[in-house]
């Protein structure tokens, strides 16, 4: 098992120079455009980088150009630096990757990716360190990263793995109802959720059936009346979701996926990916859809499902900016950063560092009290801005 304990951005988008510390659940909180998504993608440039490269990864997102902060300065690369933690058979190794990387030749649009540095660390010694200028790195080799050569990576595979096991997931309700056009897919990842029915499906009856029956405790603690959660092919043998639901009938009435709520499969489907896989989850404003008095229970909801994981917690990183969300005693503070626009750039601050939250924590708010406010935009709780005013 292996986990991320901090990040350091530099140049990435609409962070400068930031650094933020993780622990196994942490909510990112910032409002409209502060850069919640961008902080996600940090993790997922990873991801790619380790599974297609460094060129696919950066051509992914429109270039340099596209990542590059539109502040960079002096110096002008981008970085993402981080530290892991990795735990075996109760014993513990610390690493960090760092990978700088700028413009290399060609024309606008076509230009390449060089590597400027890529250093490898672990339990504090330096295994590998490369950079720009090091005699016997060609024009080529300076767009690979060691990282994505299974060849070379041998000796700090843990990193490896770590990045190619982090996944992203934003379900969309809607896409899980397409039960009739159920086609398996070659994709490699599903994070929409389009696929979940054929997930589920591929996944060993016994412990399909050990999931269902704890997401059918957590669904009954948000929708009462329901129960009897199972998967069950249909006379052409497609795969469905069936739930019982217990009200005025006697003997209650059966409902498919295509009769759930859009709340009710977005939460199956968070709470189906916790339990699915390994490695950092990237979770994106899980409240869509859900009525509020469920988003406030989702914390909580997380927290549950992340406990049953065999091994330890898996780590989740959740953005958001519902007041909602927070709006409970299940988070603590240091499970929460928050995103501050600036002028130029996005900063990140540790909601516990600050003592103006740390007091009203203290005098018994709950967390949405304290550091909604401080991701506001600026004046909208004075009264400055109004949807009213269009002149």
């Amino acid at each position: 098992m292996i986990a991320f304990k901090s990040i350091k951005l530099r140049n990435w988008k609409n962070f400068g120079n930031v650094t933020a510390t993780l622990s196994d659940r942490i909510f990112v909180i910032g409002a409209n455009a502060s850069g919640k998504s961008n902080f996600l993608d940090s993790f997922r440039f990873l991801k790619d980088v380790a599974t297609d490269g460094l060129q696919k990864a950066v051509k992914a997102r429109g270039g340099i150009e596209k990542i590059r902060n539109l502040n960079a300065r002096n110096p002008s690369y981008v970085e993402i630096s981080v530290i892991l933690q990795e735990l075996n058979d109760g014993k513990t190794t610390d690493w960090q990757y760092i990978l700088q990387f700028n413009y290399a030749g060609g024309s606008q649009g076509k230009r390449d990716t060089n590597i400027s540095l890529e250093k490898i660390i672990k339990d504090g010694e330096i295994i590998k360190e490369r950079r720009y200028n090091d005699s016997g790195e060609d024009y080529l080799s300076k767009q690979f990263t060691l990282l994505e050569q299974p060849a070379i990576n041998g000796s700090f595979r843990p990193i490896y793995e770590g990045f190619r096991n982090i996944s992203y997931v934003n379900i969309i309700p809607q896409l899980i109802r397409e039960s009739d056009s159920f086609i398996p897919s070659n994709a490699a990842e599903d994070f929409y959720g389009r696929n979940l029915l054929e997930t589920i499906s591929a996944t060993p009856e016994r412990t399909r059936n050990s999931r269902l029956n704890v997401i059918n405790k957590v669904l009954k603690m948000a929708v009462p009346q329901f129960s009897n959660l199972s998967f069950i092919p249909d006379e052409k043998g497609r795969p469905h979701l069936q739930v019982k639901y217990n009200h005025f009938r006697p003997q209650g009435a059966y409902q498919r996926e295509d009769q759930f709520s859009d709340g009710t499969l977005r939460l199956f489907g968070i709470i189906w990916a916790i339990l699915d896989g390994e490695g950092l989850m990237l979770l994106e404003e899980p409240e869509l859809y859900l009525h509020s008095e469920i988003v406030k229970q989702l914390p909580m909801f997380i927290a549950n499902a992340q406990k049953l994981k065999n091994g330890g917690k898996r780590q989740v990183i959740i953005s958001s900016h519902s007041y909602d969300l927070l709006n409970t005693d299940t988070i603590a503070l240091d499970e929460i950063i928050l995103l501050k626009q600036g002028k130029e750039d996005t900063t990140i601050e540790a909601a516990d560092e600050l003592e103006s939250v740390n007091v009203k924590i203290q005098a018994g708010y709950t967390p949405a009290d304290a550091v909604i406010p401080q991701v506001a935009p600026e004046g909208i709780r004075d009264g400055q801005l109004s949807l009213f005013e269009f002149n």
